[in-house]
């Protein structure tokens, strides 16, 4: 038994070295450790490069997103680039066909607008049902209180990153209660639908400023008050210019990507 056991922990420690382990405590050394994290960090800012590239239109609707070439690009090996175009993918900004690899969905700012008309037709329509139907003391009370924070958002006069996520947040939430006092499953589901296009959720607050908050703020104020007072037709048309400024603002900053649209399946420029 005792020489079983021997062998049997001599082989658990061969097995720990070979690992890279220590073979007392059994875990990485610190080194390694490090370099997992490097290369996860390295990743994310890879994912984040490109990402970025597209949004800003470097990387222009129907360009070849081919491998070797960002990698060359960017220094880096093929694995990082392979796994950020899998993400972009994924979220919506990239499409993939089979042989060919993947190309930068292609948006143009009469796809944003028309995106942007339907948006704010629904939102019209949600404000006004919710009006019309009167908000429940719960719905009042959330609205109540988003609206509220968004002035003290305001009251801080100031503008950075911080303020930016805290203003998506009250914002998400101040359009999500409304669609719920709407009462209709139908429109929610549309809405969320809408929401969530891809390029729209990356763009929606990317040319979003001090003054775009104070003017969206005071929209809440005004909207929040039709709603209370029950004025269905106020209320649609407050939701509906709202939501058709805010496709205005994202039109504009797109149409300037336009003018350097390459043919499709350009390769991409060098980015180092």
């Amino acid at each position: 038994m005792q020489l079983t056991f021997s062998v049997m922990r001599t082989m658990h420690r061969l097995h720990a070295q070979t690992a890279g382990r220590n073979p007392v405590s059994g875990t990485e050394p610190a080194a390694r450790r490090g370099g997992r994290a490097g290369m996860a960090t390295r990743g994310l800012q890879i994912l984040s490069r490109l990402r970025e590239g597209v949004l800003t239109g470097e990387y222009t609707g129907g360009m070849r997103m081919n491998e070797a070439d960002l990698a060359a690009a960017l220094g880096v090996s093929r694995t990082p680039i392979r796994n950020a175009l899998s993400t972009l993918g994924a979220e919506g900004l990239l499409d993939y066909t089979p042989n060919s690899g993947y190309v930068v969905r292609t948006y143009t700012s009469k796809d944003i607008a028309g995106i942007y008309e339907v948006r704010a037709t629904m939102d019209g329509l949600a404000a006004r049902l919710a009006a019309e139907q009167g908000l429940s003391d719960a719905h009042r009370g959330i609205i109540h209180k988003i609206v509220a924070d968004g002035d003290d958002l305001v009251a801080t006069a100031s503008w950075s990153d911080e303020v930016r996520e805290r203003w998506m947040e009250l914002n998400q939430r101040f359009h999500a209660t409304i669609a719920e006092a709407a009462n209709n499953d139908y429109l929610g589901g549309l809405i969320r639908k809408a929401r969530d296009i891809p390029l729209i959720a990356q763009l929606r607050f990317r040319w979003f400023d001090g003054e775009d908050l104070l003017q969206s703020q005071q929209d809440h104020t005004e909207i929040f008050d039709a709603l209370v007072n029950g004025q269905g037709n106020r209320a649609q048309s407050l939701a509906y210019e709202h939501s058709y400024r805010a496709g205005r603002r994202i039109v504009t900053h797109w149409r300037k990507h336009e003018t350097k649209r390459p043919e499709r399946g350009e390769r991409p420029r060098n980015a180092a």
